[in-house]
């Protein structure tokens, strides 16, 4: 079968149309393709901020116009594109794997010393929802005390890239979209008239966290649109298409539908589909001035709600102290890694650190904050949602990664070199927290779990139990002898939130 699959001209617009096709001769959908590139509303104009070109469809009406003429059998769209409202002639039949949906922020490195001296980093962003997200979030996140001043930008990503580069300053640009250019690059296929792979190695980069700056609806993922009456099209497709991403970006439209829709608004959403449950995360600002700061797992495990407060540990993080920590000498294999993973705030050890340039990701985002305290560069975290979280750094880093983990001496490195930079010491039953009575707990660590267990065992044994996604999860999941399942949150806030409710 011919078919003519249209799209956007930009450099990713058309390498994320090859890729639509490559999957769909593979499948055997599709026999030659003709492409059909062109500009969009929303391509025409680059001086006018999309948040006043009313939003919605700027970037894909033309093509539903170009389908329902059959000018053309199928359009690859970016799903956040789309508007939030389904059409009635056409439908989305395929939806590819999703690729990273975070944001990312670029800094050219003499633009990071430059705002160091006068104090203020200029970013180029045109998105609402990254300004209202980032202008309080991101300060903490950077290694010094400067000020953020955001700028319009407008383009597509080769353009702001060049724009970065020639006017010294900062990008925020969605991390998927590199990726892609990175690996179109690498095949010959950018006609961008500069390297990508220069640009980007000449930068400090931070993927940032979903918990503070969740992306526009469905970002990361491609959609595929045809018409409904084309039967010989919908059904391959949909049997190709992904399930999870489809519902994770649908999910994601369904919140933004909530608030009005629309590239103006200041809000961002992430939906994702893990083995534990389903993480949402929403925040920024709605048209009538209502604030949203959601950040949460929902899993299908029941759970009990304590009977009192003082049947609840811990009430507070510093609680849950059931060692003392011993430094051990440095470890010299940091030196010849590349990439480090800090597990916590206490695991840095400053005369062990990674070579210069190092990749430096963090387990989550207090010991981000504290790391840029003492003037660290953090690249990234796994926002708390465990260490098999992938840190999708391969397309932004040109070498091979070879990781290293600093912790305590009895951490699992989960693939990784372990590097213990201190030593756990139980303490004595009389100084460790008294569990007398509890029945609901929340563990940060597998290996308070089972010093609590030495100490307490029918408390333990009887309890319901809880901790965030991650290596905990899995030590709780297999440990025997408990009366009921544990149960997964986001972090220990969620857990008073719904234990205490």
């Amino acid at each position: 079968m011919k078919l003519k699959i249209a799209s956007r001209k930009s450099d990713l617009a058309r390498w994320q149309s090859v890729q639509v096709a490559r999957l769909l001769k593979n499948r055997g959908v599709a026999g030659e393709v003709e492409f059909i590139f062109k500009s969009s509303l929303g391509d025409q104009n680059l001086d006018v901020p999309l948040a006043s070109m009313g939003g919605r469809g700027v970037f894909t009406e033309d093509f539903q116009q170009d389908l329902t003429g059959g000018t053309c059998d199928m359009v690859v769209h970016s799903w956040k594109d789309l508007p939030v409202e389904e059409r009635a002639e056409t439908q989305i039949a395929m939806t590819l794997r999703r690729a990273d949906p975070r944001d990312l922020l670029l800094v050219p490195r003499s633009v990071w010393e430059n705002s160091l001296r006068k104090g203020v980093l200029e970013v180029l962003t045109s998105s609402p929802r990254r300004i209202y997200n980032l202008q309080s979030a991101l300060g903490p996140l950077l290694p010094a005390n400067v000020q953020v001043k955001f700028l319009e930008v407008r383009g597509n990503v080769p353009t702001r890239l060049s724009k970065m580069r020639d006017q010294g300053r900062a990008l925020l640009l969605a991390k998927a979209g590199l990726d892609r250019l990175l690996e179109a690059e690498k095949e010959n296929f950018i006609e961008a008239g500069f390297s990508l792979r220069a640009i980007v190695d000449g930068c400090r980069f931070m993927v940032l966290p979903l918990s503070l700056n969740p992306p526009a609806a469905a970002q990361g993922a491609l959609a595929v649109e045809v018409l409904r009456a084309r039967r010989d099209l919908t059904v391959p497709l949909n049997q190709a298409s992904d399930a999870s991403t489809e519902t994770c970006a649908r999910l994601e439209r369904e919140i933004l539908k909530g608030y009005g829709g629309g590239c103006h608004q200041k809000i961002g959403v992430a939906v994702l589909e893990r083995p534990y449950g389903r993480v949402f995360s929403l925040r920024g600002l709605t048209d009538a001035g209502q604030i949203l700061r959601d950040w949460r797992i929902e899993s299908s495990t029941a759970w009990s709600r304590a009977a009192s407060v003082d049947a609840v540990f811990p009430r507070r993080a510093a609680d849950n102290s059931w060692f003392e920590r011993r430094r051990l000498s440095a470890d010299a294999r940091m030196a010849s890694k590349n990439a480090v993973l800090v597990a916590r705030f206490e695991a840095w050890d400053q005369a062990a650190k990674p070579a210069d340039g190092a990749i430096v990701w963090t387990a989550g985002l207090k010991t981000w904050t504290k790391l840029a305290a003492q003037g660290v560069w953090v690249n990234g975290s796994f926002d708390g949602l465990g260490e098999d979280e992938d840190p999708a750094l391969e397309s932004l880093c040109a070498n091979p990664l070879d990781w290293a983990k600093l912790s305590h001496d009895r951490s699992e490195a989960a693939g990784r070199a372990l590097c213990a930079t201190y030593r756990l010491e139980p303490k004595a039953a009389e100084r460790s927290p008294d569990l007398t009575g509890k029945t609901h707990f929340f563990w940060m660590s597998a290996t308070s779990f089972e010093r609590a267990r030495e100490l307490f065992p029918r408390e333990i044994e009887q309890g319901f139990h809880a901790c965030g996604p991650g290596s905990t999860f899995k030590a709780l999941t297999q440990a025997r002898g408990l009366k009921n399942s544990p149960k997964v949150f986001i972090d220990l806030d969620q857990f008073l939130r719904e234990t205490l409710a």
